[in-house]
């Protein structure tokens, strides 16, 4: 099986089911966007229960946004050290001279250790990500739901 057809039929179809089973895109839009934004949080071991809990408040979709969550998960990996340099920035801090192996060894060795240690550092991360989630939430929201109302008015989702 190829990727694409693989990737399909593992993250694709479980969505656009649920657009044949009444789901409306905009919810179904709220439900990838959270997950997506949350996902990205930079501090590791916290988007999970997050995004459980937007889930429910907002009673979301929670399946889709565990996926969405999950799979956006080397994101949040790859955004961490320019969500903390941007941190740094917005309040003038010193930027520190950290690479991504530096802090994911760091918290395979000690989880609690390490976030004490990088405390100021997370606090700058979560402020840019802060800065950042409101206006690109909107953008995605804006793209998915465009997108999922197209398919839904296609005639291969009436069946």
């Amino acid at each position: 099986m190829k990727l694409r057809d693989e990737f399909g039929y593992k993250f694709i179809r479980p969505i656009l089911k649920l657009l044949k089973q009444g789901t409306s895109p905009e919810k179904l839009s709220l439900s990838i966007t959270s997950g997506a934004v949350i996902g990205v949080l930079p501090v590791i071991g916290t988007t999970t229960l997050l995004s459980a809990a937007i889930a429910f408040i907002f009673r979301l979709n929670l399946p889709i946004v565990q996926l969405i969550n999950y799979m956006v998960y080397p994101l949040q990996l790859f955004f961490m050290i320019p969500f903390i340099h941007l941190g740094a920035f917005i309040f003038n801090a010193e930027p520190i001279p950290l690479s991504l192996q530096e802090v994911i060894f760091s918290f395979q060795h000690d989880f609690w250790a390490t976030l004490v240690s990088f405390s100021d550092l997370f606090l700058y991360a979560v402020a840019a990500w802060l800065l950042l989630c409101l206006p690109v939430s909107i953008f995605l929201y804006s793209v998915v739901v465009f997108l999922l109302r197209r398919y839904k008015r296609a005639p291969h989702v009436a069946d």
